[in-house]
């Protein structure tokens, strides 16, 4: 009897654990500060909470206990005392942990106390979608309401690598966090200048992702496996899910450390230059950089300086071929010129002499004085006379 009692109450202690965590949880939210600090229980179907002590999983479904506070200048959002919007590396994703508990939001929303420094602490990968912080207000919008979309992907016990629970389920809820700004600002202004505030935080479950016809799917919009992401390689500077800030929403640990993503050119770069730098210092790194790069870099500076040369010397070449080419037009075309009057002048002259000589002969030829008939042919006029005279 005392056996079947025990079994009743398993049972409906169980229930009770499984209804509240498909529900949606309205008592997951516990405001730490009005606008300023939140903690959120997020439930989680598919990991059953770990018994520390004991080092074993129990049955009962377990919980994360995710606090979201703001900077005492309210620009900075801390995720587990973690930022993330802006995170401190544009291009490294924050690394998470999170608290783990035993019991439902509806035990979590009359739970007095909020230190859970006790319970066993896990690493996270997560989905995270937030706002573009690297850009800034416009004329069209002063205003800035930014939006978080968190998500778990997979757990894992830093001290035993090997246990690691999925959160493939569609039972699996998200949180979402609203923020505004306090007050409005003027055009170009830095989103990560702008003073913000919590206005609203929620627990919902996953988005279904859309099959033909409009149906959903089986799939979620926030999880993917860490084998269906696409792979990273060389010739990527950040192997980025998406093109704008923050580069990456599906962060997991194994794909990332603190020099970015593994196997994007970023990374393969950054981790270099942070060997180098941890070996000799930064000024002996920065003296060897710089002696390395002349080495390399000296044959192309060569190279580029020879074309340059060789060009500017075709050029120079080139024009000085043309101005020897329009001095020898204008010689040839100077001597063609003096050939040219030369010989009208000869012409003019020959045709000149030739008028004169004309003109003269037809003076002489007017100014000749008529012959003297009698006196000339004296016969001529003697038989003339005696003809008259007959």
């Amino acid at each position: 009897m005392a056996v079947l009692i025990r079994s009743l109450l398993l049972s409906v202690c169980l229930f009770s654990h499984v209804y509240a965590n498909k529900k949606t949880p309205q008592d997951a939210v516990k405001w730490l500060e009005p606008e300023r600090s939140v903690l959120i229980h997020l439930a989680t179907p598919d990991l059953f909470f770990w018994n520390q002590r004991d080092q074993l999983a129990t049955q009962y479904p377990g919980a994360f206990i995710f606090n979201f506070t703001l900077t005492p200048d309210n620009l900075t959002l801390l995720l587990n005392d973690e930022p993330i919007l802006p995170r401190a590396s544009p291009y490294v994703p924050t690394p998470l942990r999170a608290h783990q508990v035993g019991f439902t939001a509806s035990d979590f929303a009359f739970r007095a106390g909020t230190n859970f420094s006790g319970a066993p602490v896990m690493d996270l990968d997560y989905y995270i979608e937030t706002p573009d912080t690297t850009s800034g207000t416009s004329i069209y919008n002063t205003k800035y309401n930014p939006r978080i979309r968190f998500d778990i992907l997979r757990a894992s016990i830093p001290d035993l690598p090997g246990y690691s629970a999925h959160f493939s389920s569609n039972s699996q809820n998200q949180i979402w966090l609203y923020l505004e700004d306090l007050s409005e600002h003027p055009p170009n202004t830095p989103y990560s200048r702008i003073p913000l505030k919590i206005r609203d935080a929620k627990v919902d479950g996953r988005w279904r992702e859309r099959g033909f016809h409009g149906k959903s799917s089986q799939g979620t919009t926030t999880y993917k496996a860490l084998k269906s992401l696409p792979t990273c390689n060389i010739w990527s500077w950040l192997c980025a899910d998406i093109d704008a800030y923050p580069y990456y929403v599906f962060i997991y640990r194994d794909n990332f450390d603190q020099y970015g993503k593994k196997g994007s050119m970023r990374h393969f770069l950054t981790r270099r230059w942070g060997n180098m730098v941890g070996l000799l210092g930064f000024w002996h790194a920065i003296v060897l950089l710089g002696v390395c790069g002349s080495m390399v870099l000296s044959p192309f500076v060569y190279a580029a300086s020879r074309a340059v040369k060789s060009v500017i010397g075709m050029y120079r070449n080139r024009i000085q071929e043309v101005d020897d080419w329009i001095a020898d037009e204008e010689v040839e075309g100077l001597l063609m010129n003096d050939r040219y009057y030369g010989n009208f002048g000869e012409a003019e002259g020959s045709e000149m002499e030739k008028d004169a000589e004309r003109k003269a002969s037809e003076a002489t030829s007017v100014e000749k004085p008529l012959p003297q008939l009698a006196s000339t042919h004296p016969d001529i006029s003697t038989k003339m006379e005696k003809s008259l005279i007959s």
